[in-house]
């Protein structure tokens, strides 16, 4: 199939570093076997230098310059001026020429393939998708689109979301409620869409045993980054935690996490007895995982969260299920993972923020680990059967090629 692909321009801010987390990582896992020389990274110029993308994806790039201003941004008087400068920077991008145009039309795109996790790069790919006249693709990956009201001289960000959604070719999203919810409130419907999970690589996994471990210290391990739509329900985990450990049963919580959301929340952790398991590589994640006892997932009870919540499907979900451990998720009832957990029948799902009620859930699958043991066997045979990288990608790259044939 390789040698039947299209030539595919990608514009967003992640960039195809393996070491990268979230959708930095499912970029990587998606793309890993599409030819390299057919495909061309469009990406800023600051993500670039932080996450330089992996080989072989460091051989076709092109960065988009940004202008950073001689101010501090993240103090008060600094977010005052991030509209602005934000707006300033899409006008910008209205009234100029497109940059790396004459390198952009030597690659002769096919495909315009968007995944923006901001307003600036979602109009860069619109931008682009008008001036190449080519079909395009949009992957969304949550609803950042929903708060966002932002407006400069030419448009504002629901216009700008309005008109790409209608424009694309075909939609790509990481959940059957995100489809929902962004037609619903466009009142749009794709052309042409695809559900597209974080796929994971089986090479060198094992399914688990037919026996759990006989295990001492009943381990529960959380691993990603820690933003405001995970603390509150992560939080009230590693509190139960504490208050088990303290009635007497023997029982811990882990964070496999980047220092600055250790550090964030440090008082909080240190008084919970929470255990710093550092920032672990990708490629030695799995290793880690297999060690716990249940693999936390933690989704927010807030209201200010409820938009990302209901629509995005976290993407350690199929890291968690390929390790052959028992999955834990904390969070309201409404949440697109736990949803994808119950549409599998393959987690548990602890739906409340109540203390107690937590320690009693977790008592229970201390004294379960034979039934939870089933369910980890039962997520292993998903993720082989449906979120591979081969499965996941084959399907991919099969959408991809049919938006490429459409004039």
């Amino acid at each position: 199939m390789s040698a039947d692909l299209p030539r595919l321009l990608i514009v967003s801010e992640v960039t195809f570093n393996k070491e990268g987390k979230g959708a930095t990582r499912t970029l990587f896992n998606l793309f890993k076997n599409y030819p390299v020389e057919k495909l061309l990274l469009l990406a800023p110029e600051n993500a670039l230098k932080q996450q330089p993308p992996s080989p072989p994806f460091n051989q076709q790039v092109i960065s988009f310059p940004g202008y950073q201003p001689p101010i501090n941004l993240n103090n008060r008087f600094g977010k005052l001026f991030k509209p602005w400068l934000l707006a300033t920077k899409i006008q910008l991008l209205d009234w100029l020429p497109i940059p790396h145009l004459q390198t952009l039309e030597a690659f002769q795109p096919e495909v315009i393939f968007v995944c923006p996790h901001n307003i600036r790069y979602l109009r860069i790919g619109q931008k682009l998708a008008r001036h190449f006249r080519c079909p395009s693709l949009i992957y969304l990956m949550d609803d950042w689109l929903a708060n966002k009201k932002l407006w400069w001289l030419s448009g504002n960000t629901q216009q700008v979301a309005y008109q790409s959604l209608q424009e694309a070719t075909g939609w790509l999203m990481i959940s059957e409620q995100l489809q929902t919810e962004l037609s619903r409130r466009y009142q749009i419907q794709p052309q042409r869409s695809l559900i597209v999970h974080n796929p994971v690589e089986l090479t060198g996994k094992e399914p688990p045993s037919e026996q759990p471990q006989a295990r001492n210290t009943f381990q529960v391990a959380y691993a990603g980054s820690i933003y405001p739509m995970h603390y509150d329900a992560l939080a009230a985990v590693a509190e139960a935690v504490f208050e088990l450990k303290h009635d007497g049963e023997d029982i811990e919580l882990i964070l496999y996490t980047n220092p600055s959301f250790w550090n964030l929340y440090q008082h909080h952790w240190e008084k919970w007895e929470v255990i710093y398991g550092s920032l672990i590589p990708y490629e030695e994640l799995n290793s880690y995982l297999k060690q716990a006892d249940l693999l936390l997932v933690a989704t927010s009870f807030l209201p200010e969260s409820s938009h990302l919540v209901r629509a995005s499907v976290l993407t350690k979900l199929t890291d968690y299920m390929v390790a052959g451990r028992p999955i834990l998720a904390c969070g309201p009832n409404y949440s697109a993972s736990h949803e994808f957990l119950r549409t599998w029948n393959c987690g548990l799902l602890c739906e409340t923020n109540q203390i107690k009620q937590i320690k009693e859930f977790l008592r229970l699958q201390i004294a379960n680990r034979r039934s939870n043991h089933l369910l980890a066997q039962k997520a292993f045979a998903v993720v082989k059967d449906n979120f591979s990288t081969e499965v996941v990608n084959n399907k991919l790259y099969s959408f991809i090629k049919s938006i490429s044939q459409i004039k």
